[in-house]
């Protein structure tokens, strides 16, 4: 094994020394060396380079053991911000947001169908606006998109939704912005989303399945987002679970496809359809089916099926005891939640099933956005 050089060492230690500042809250000098090992000199010394690059500050006196009382260190959210944003709905959504993955400014932009390189320049104004208003230099740009995403090089290969092929999102965000930039699928992100803020993250094993103008799982596997050879693990809205006569053609090809029974916009099509009213809205949808519409119960209750036969096979082939439901179906509620539940302990194995805990996600609209913020505050500081 190759030794780690001197700076290497260094730069480990730092990040050591912060990811344990912020999981602590308030912690003293004395007691980081006691968690890191590291010597009390080395602590102090790092210590003060973090608060000259102002990410810690000093925040208090802590408790007396007898002696004189310590001085407790925290890392400063406000100093230091973070771009996120969310490409995968019907509206380009953004945010800066702070260490803490707390939101500071929000903006929207529809859409409005645009696909291809009609919708790139929509992508450069959410991020010219933002840049303008933050207010300190930003750390990072992390960009939730969806369909597969190669993160490695920055590029979208295929976003079935907006039409982008091969597309080098990454690089021509490189040359306008100065920041460095973080490309992810938004089902990713969202799964480390749940994993870093939301109330899954004691788990070690997780699954997210977000459900808007799609349908994608994010997988978080030994404490690690899991992504695949290729970087497209969870496109589970592209398996095919309708092979008959009926079948839906599907945006990427394929007929039948989750993604045409079980996506929200799969559902509104369908209930525009059936009931004749091709202005119908997504939350009068909701609405309907909270009030027991026979034609739109029906809609749903077949994509809770669905979606429910794709998680057994997740939960018979992974062994994941925790999903959690994200995006527009949460709207739904309960009876949706426990439809999906049932479908999926109805087609995997018994023992399974009793472990299974199907549950809806408590970030809302914000999951992908999050996401994006743990990934910039990982790659950057290590405090992820």
């Amino acid at each position: 094994m190759k030794k780690a050089t001197r700076q290497q060492t260094k730069d480990h230690n730092t990040r050591l020394v912060l990811k344990t500042i912020y999981d602590q809250g308030e912690i003293s000098r004395a007691d980081v060396a006691r968690t890191t090992r590291l010597t009390r000199p080395t602590v102090s010394t790092i210590v003060a380079q973090l608060m000259a690059q102002q990410f810690v500050i000093e925040t208090g006196q802590g408790p007396s053991a007898g002696g004189k009382r310590p001085t407790l260190l925290g890392v400063a959210p406000d100093n230091h911000h973070l771009l996120a944003a969310d490409l995968s709905s019907q509206a380009f959504r953004g945010a800066i947001v702070n260490l803490r993955g707390q939101i500071q400014h929000q903006l929207t932009i529809p859409v409005n169908r645009l696909s291809g390189q009609e919708a790139l320049p929509l992508v450069y104004d959410l991020l010219d606006q933002l840049t303008a208003v933050s207010p300190t230099p930003l750390l990072g740009i992390g960009i939730g998109a969806p369909g597969l995403v190669d993160a490695a090089t920055g590029t979208i290969r295929h976003a079935v939704n907006l039409d982008w092929r091969d597309l080098p999102l990454g690089s021509l965000l490189a040359a306008r912005y100065e920041p460095p930039i973080y490309l992810a699928n938004d089902s990713h992100m969202a799964a480390l989303a749940e994993y870093t803020f939301g109330a899954a993250h004691d788990s070690h094993h997780l699954i997210v399945i977000k459900i808007g103008r799609g349908v994608g799982a994010g997988l978080v596997l030994h404490g690690q987002p899991f992504y695949g050879d290729g970087m497209s693990a969870g496109e589970i809205g592209h398996v095919v679970v309708d092979d008959g006569p009926d079948g839906r053609l599907c945006t990427c090809g394929n007929t039948g496809c989750l993604e045409t029974i079980a996506s929200a916009a799969a559902m509104l099509r369908q209930a525009q359809e059936t009931t004749a009213q091709p202005g119908l809205a997504w939350p009068e949808l909701v609405s309907a089916y909270l009030a027991g519409d026979t034609a739109v119960t029906a809609i749903v209750q077949r994509a809770a099926q669905a979606l429910g036969q794709i998680i057994a096979g997740l939960i018979g082939s992974l062994n994941v005891r925790h999903i959690i439901l994200a995006g527009s179906a949460v709207d739904l509620g309960a009876a949706y939640r426990q439809a999906v539940a049932a479908a999926a302990h109805q087609h995997v194995m018994p023992a399974l099933a009793a472990h299974a805990q199907i549950d809806f996600s408590t970030l809302g609209r914000d999951i992908v956005i999050l996401g994006c913020s743990a990934m910039i505050l990982h790659e950057e500081l290590g405090i992820i």
